[in-house]
């Protein structure tokens, strides 16, 4: 490789495409003295990745723009790590309209590259590249300012476990780089001779087109943002009618192992087998609904009525201070859909809230207890005419519906009775969505109608046998829709074959799905499932705190949790160094604003709650947790919804990090272990030392855990290790 001039620098451009390791970074490695001047990393404007999924048969495209932000010429290395099974079909890398030649290291050569670079940057992150092979190639010269686009192409077999395949890409950059991604995009077109049952990603909150039963495609896209996870992608295969899928995790034997459940129903379904259901929409006409509220609620309503199928009966009710019911009674859609539409088109805005007597007006029919009853409530403040006290309106409602109709409820902007709203959506078996003020409503309610209007499966219950499970996730389940999927997250005690066994009504008639599947003694891999189950449960039991009150029991396993899963709650506050805090001085202000609005609506109308701290949480896998979804209405709750907010504004500093199955904290410059006990002695090793790379060769997979920082605490098979920086020499040069 030719030597640049005084001002040059070697450029390691670190790109992975498979699997468990890190990709797509730019990193500076330093060839001059010290006095070089300041070269700053490439930044990556396009990282777009294309994925074809033909009957196991998996081929990525990955096409990458790097930018050169410095003011000089660079040189650099392309290296691409590859597991074993990975087979390269393309490289496209021009320059000046010439063609880059590549090579394939072998895992030897690699290895010594990467230890090379680890030891000479002094960069920990770098351990995830020792121990594979690697593509590679020169990139020379990335112009000043100037860009380079990267092309490659690679294919693989998926292996499917128990009809259960994974697809995974790294796609975590946030340890290079302090750059955001400027445009990011995952697309998976899926295709199978099987039926699609289950697809899932742990990681993003992806987009899933299903085309029929054996075509899908999974999309992801943003702008501008630090990426923190690896994208991961479930997907099963089954020709029954009913997908039901069993992924667990289990790093000790002697502890309780963690178990999610999928639960999907074929996408094709005939029109006969499609539950006939009843519906009632209950709108708020108040005067605080006046203006582009009560639009967006009409053209919602709108939605909901053209789509309605032809068994179905209905209903639409709008109150003010008074009632006013479309029909006396349910009627038929094919009859009475023109004259609906028209209804709705006269609704103004005015008056004051009865809550109380539009619900009992809505439930006060028996059901056929052969459909299912959907009640779908939507208001945007409190009561405040007829019935005003909350506890009475939740006892007049629950007395009359008995648990026959399933409530869900929309409420818009920060002015609604939370407290009323969750607890009216909890103990009728229906969900609760908060839009803000600025948020599309017809999306939202024509979202949500979308997925309940073709119910294939109602009054659902779960049994495993021959295994005991515990803390299920959630603890009611939910109709099950058309398209739609359920995932159920829980423990369980022993190991063994199961039969898992879904029971549910059709039609009126109770029928049976069943599936057999293996509870492990040990299972090391889908690391994210602890952390997962560990945030629907404190969802749950934020929630029992603000349905029902605080008590000490409830707040101190919100707090264990918290602290042992590195998720951010209303009770927990993390530590942060105090360059950290002075760092965040800005963004936290920024922040305050918006969370103090959504706090004051929360603590207005619920149970007292702790005031939202400034917390610091790696927010892997957080997003899921919080998202609306009819699946539970457990992570509706409003209060994490400002947590989500908070996470999402609080990314660019963590002090809590998530890796495999470990948290740690970073606490006075020092990422500590949560499982390491501060009286246990720790056998302290230097970074960079010959004893490090020693360890790193006799346990490998320790290399996960140490590469998040330099000075690391790690409890690791029953041994405490202490890997801290080596001591700076004196600057001879300094002044």
């Amino acid at each position: 490789m030719r030597k640049l001039s005084f001002y040059a620098s070697a450029i390691i451009l670190l790109f992975a495409g498979v699997l468990q390791f890190a990709e797509a970074q730019g990193i500076i490695i330093r060839t001059t003295g010290r006095r070089a001047p300041q070269i700053q990393n490439l930044r990556i404007e396009k990282h777009h990745v294309d994925v074809s999924i033909d009957n196991q048969l998996a081929t990525t495209k990955i096409d990458q723009v790097f930018a050169n932000p410095n003011n000089m010429q660079l040189e650099g290395t392309y290296l691409f790590p590859l597991q074993d099974e990975v087979a390269i079909s393309n490289f496209v890398l021009y320059i000046d309209g010439e063609p880059v030649k590549a090579e394939l290291l072998a895992k030897a050569k690699a290895k010594s590259i990467y230890e090379g670079i680890v030891r000479s940057m002094q960069d920990p992150a770098l351990l995830e590249y020792v121990g594979t092979r690697a593509f590679q190639a020169r990139v020379f010269p990335i112009p000043p300012n100037g860009e380079r686009r990267i092309q490659l192409e690679y294919s693989q077999v998926i292996g499917v476990d128990s009809a259960l395949a994974r697809y995974t890409y790294p796609l975590s950059t946030d340890k290079f780089t302090n750059y955001p991604v400027g445009s990011l995009s995952v697309s998976v077109d899926l295709k199978s001779k099987h039926a699609l049952k289950t697809i899932y990603s742990p990681s993003h909150k992806v987009a899933v087109n299903r085309k029929d039963d054996h075509r899908a495609t999974i999309s992801y896209e943003e702008t501008n943002v630090n990426v923190i996870r690896d994208f991961a992608c479930y997907y099963s295969l089954s020709d029954k009618d009913f997908g039901i899928d069993l992924i667990t995790h289990r790093d000790d034997p002697d502890e309780d192992g963690f178990f999610m459940l999928l639960i999907s129903p074929k996408y094709e379904i005939d029109k006969k087998k499609i539950i006939e259901k009843d519906f009632i929409f209950v709108l708020d006409r108040s005067g605080s609904m006046k203006g582009p509220k009560i639009e967006q609620a009409k053209k919602a309503l709108r939605f909901c009525v053209e789509n309605l199928n032809d068994g179905d009966r209905f209903n639409l009710i709008s109150f003010n201070t008074d009632v006013e019911p479309f029909a006396e009674e349910l009627v038929s859609v094919q009859k009475e859909r023109k004259n609906a539409l028209e209804f709705i088109d006269d609704i103004t805005g005015n008056g004051g809230t009865n809550i109380n007597d539009a619900l009992l007006a809505a439930i006060s029919d028996p059901p056929d207890s052969k459909r299912p009853r959907i009640v779908v409530f939507l208001t945007d403040g409190e009561a405040t005419v007829g019935v005003t006290d909350a506890t009475q309106i939740l006892k007049n409602v629950s007395g009359v519906n008995g648990d026959k109709s399933r409530i869900f409820v929309f409420g818009v902007g920060y002015d609604v009775n939370v407290n009323l709203l969750d607890k009216m959506a909890e103990q009728n078996g229906g969900t609760r969505q908060y839009v803000k003020p600025k948020e599309d409503l017809e999306v939202a309610v024509s979202s949500f109608y979308t997925k309940v209007s073709e119910p294939v499966l109602v009054n659902l219950d779960l049994e495993i046998e021959n295994i005991k499970t515990k803390n299920l996730y959630p603890q009611r389940l939910p109709h099950l829709f058309r398209g739609s999927q359920l995932t159920v997250l829980g423990r369980y005690v022993g190991n063994g074959k199961s039969k898992l066994i879904l029971h549910g009504d059709i039609n009126g008639e109770r029928k049976e799905f069943s599936n057999t599947a293996k509870f492990p003694k040990n299972e090391s891999d889908h690391h994210f499932l602890p952390r997962l189950w560990a945030q629907r449960k404190v969802a749950y039991l934020v929630d029992e705190v603000r349905l029902n009150g605080e008590n000490k029991e409830l707040v101190d396993e919100i707090v264990r949790l918290s602290e042992k899963y590195g998720i951010m709650t209303p009770y927990t506050s993390f530590l942060v160094t105090e360059e950290q805090k002075q760092n965040d001085v800005l963004s936290q202000r920024g922040r305050t604003n918006s969370l103090s609005r959504m706090g004051r609506s929360v603590r207005a109308k619920s149970a007292p709650a702790p005031k939202l701290s400034a917390v610091r949480a790696d927010s892997t896998g957080g997003v899921q947790s919080v998202v609306p979804s009819v699946e539970t209405s457990v992570q509706e709750s409003i209060e994490l919804q400002a947590l989500q907010t908070q996470e999402q504004l609080a990314e660019t500093i963590d002090a809590v990090k998530q890796v495999k199955n470990k948290t740690f904290h970073l606490k006075d410059g020092v990422w500590i272990d949560t499982t390491h006990k501060s009286e246990t002695k720790t056998t302290k090793i230097e970074f960079g030392s010959d004893a490090y790379f020693d360890l790193l060769k006799k346990e490998p997979d320790i290399s996960k855990y140490l590469a998040i920082g330099k000075h690391v605490i790690v409890s690791y098979k029953g041994t405490s290790y202490e890997i801290h920086p080596a001591k700076q020499p004196k600057d001879e040069d300094s002044d």
